[in-house]
């Protein structure tokens, strides 16, 4: 088979021939522009080694960077901030309020979380102050709730029935040591 021109072998008559337009490896860049030529030498443009360099090369790609990295920061602040309204800490005993409504009845549950620290001779009393509000925030019902502590994780439940209960607030004392929380009701 020849390169260019005269017969070339292997094909039939009424088969389109093919034909070479460069012959030798460079050729088809000797017209070129110059920018072309460098590209291809490996000249040009680079792009970035590495992620973080690749991330802020353009200014868009910094802006799209900095965008993402508030996000982050706004989704990391806001659940520490929203983590300290159902859950505290009363006397060495760790503690969370939540409360969902299922059904036309209100599930509220103060979870005493474990702590292996407090080895009291005698367990403390906790007791518990849940009060229910409803859209008008004023107080629906209320319901007083006692056990003690051993270190181990307990529950103090109680139900209700869902008048257009909005929230529930929680007195938790241990000791002489008291604190409020409140918890959302959340509809399932």
């Amino acid at each position: 088979m020849k390169k260019l021109g005269g017969d070339l072998e292997g094909y039939s008559e009424d088969e389109e021939k093919l034909v070479y337009h460069y012959g030798r490896p460079g050729e088809r860049l000797k017209n070129a522009e110059e920018s072309v030529k460098r590209f291809h030498a490996g000249e040009g443009p680079q792009p970035p080694k590495g992620i973080f360099r690749s991330l802020v090369q353009t200014q868009s790609s910094r802006l799209i960077l900095l965008v993402m990295l508030a996000m982050m920061a706004i989704v990391i602040l806001t659940s520490i901030m929203d983590r300290g309204n159902g859950s505290s800490t009363v006397g060495l005993v760790p503690v969370s309020l939540t409360a969902f409504s299922f059904e036309d009845t209100v599930y509220i549950s103060l979870q005493l979380q474990e702590n292996s620290k407090v080895s009291h001779p005698q367990p403390p009393q906790v007791s518990c102050n849940f009060m229910l509000y409803n859209t008008d925030q004023q107080l629906v019902h209320q319901v007083e709730l006692e056990t003690f502590y051993t270190g181990t994780e307990e529950f103090l439940r109680t139900t209700f029935g869902d008048y257009d209960i909005l929230y529930v607030e929680a007195v938790v004392t241990v000791g002489d040591e008291t604190r409020v929380l409140r918890s959302k009701i959340t509809w399932n």
